[in-house]
């Protein structure tokens, strides 16, 4: 029987910062991974997930560009498109495939996850319907980061028809995470964390927001743009903006976060969590069945997860289309 597929849009958010694409840049180089954490406090999290596999066949599109502005460790979309396709790969009864800027509607068709992680080109008309209609028949959508970012404010309104909320150009604002992020943990993507989690990245805030969307998670706002090192909690702001969110359309299901700037992020056990329960989430499938991915490739022969490398300034980012 044919299903209707689920896609995971993974979007990425960040305004281009100088007129001179040449010139690179570094944000909140105070920022570093958080320390490690034992894997037993994780799995207190993740429950028992051992045996238990997807109801069916599905298959990922990873959809990535390139990023021209920022100093390798933060938007680099190549790199963390290798990262999380190759866990990914990892996962029985599912497939992967990788697209560049935009999915074709061949691959809206097929795909039961299609995950997004750039700056998006300008889309035409007919790709606004397309996944627009995807949703409304029942895809799935999830967005990190930068991808929401599109102009002018026109366009970023269509934008969010699409995703739930999206960049205002005129507006919106971006800068660091500073403090706890409040969460609705009653809800299955956040299920078994605190009330509160740290994560060391940036986000975006007064975004566009349309009717229905659901707010999962929230954080007070400090100085906007880039930040040199961290500010007390008296400069941050006196409400809270969103963080997590999520959207429903026609049957479809969307799972955003503004956060996804740093490249050391995508190691974080936590976040991984967060990430891979909200593309089973969106696919209507238990989370149980990717939580191995959340240990892979970070946990030490101490049973410590996570990372100590910023992941600052390594070498081979792409800064343009890609040659073939």
């Amino acid at each position: 029987m044919h299903h209707r597929h689920i896609t995971l849009l993974v979007f990425a958010w960040v305004p281009f910062l100088l007129s001179n694409p040449a010139r690179t840049f570094a944000q909140h180089t105070w920022q570093k991974p958080k320390p490690l954490v034992a894997r037993e406090q994780i799995e207190k999290v993740t429950g028992d997930y051992r045996g238990i596999e997807l109801s069916q066949d599905r298959h990922v599109v990873w959809v990535w560009g390139y990023d021209r502005p920022h100093q390798p460790g933060a938007h680099d979309y190549l790199r963390i498109r290798d990262l999380m396709t190759g866990l990914l790969a990892q996962v029985p009864k599912l497939t992967v495939e990788t697209a560049y800027q935009f999915p074709t509607q061949t691959q809206l068709e097929n795909a039961d996850l299609v995950v997004m992680y750039l700056h998006l080109p300008d889309l035409s008309d007919r790709q606004y319907i397309s996944l627009r209609s995807y949703l409304e028949e029942g895809g799935g959508l999830v967005a990190l980061h930068e991808t929401a970012i599109i102009r002018p404010a026109a366009e970023g309104k269509k934008l969010a028809q699409c995703l739930g909320m999206s960049w205002d150009e005129g507006n919106s604002k971006w800068g660091a995470i500073f403090e706890e992020i409040s969460i609705r943990n009653e809800h299955p993507i956040f299920k078994g964390f605190p009330e509160k989690i740290s994560i060391t990245d940036e986000f975006y805030w007064d975004l566009n927001r349309n009717d229905g969307v659901e707010i999962l998670g929230s954080v007070r706002t400090g100085p906007d743009k880039n930040s040199t090192e961290r500010v007390p909690k008296s400069m941050l702001s006196a409400t809270a903006s969103p963080m997590f969110w999520t959207y429903e359309s026609g049957q479809g299901r969307v799972f955003g976060t503004t956060l996804g700037h740093n490249t050391f992020s995508y190691y974080d056990p936590e976040l991984r969590i967060i990430l891979f329960r909200a593309m089973a989430w969106t696919m209507r499938e238990k989370p149980e069945p990717l939580m191995p991915l959340v240990f892979h490739g970070i946990t030490n022969s101490d049973g410590m997860v996570g990372t100590t490398d910023d992941m600052r300034n390594w070498k081979g980012k792409l800064r343009g289309p890609p040659k073939n």
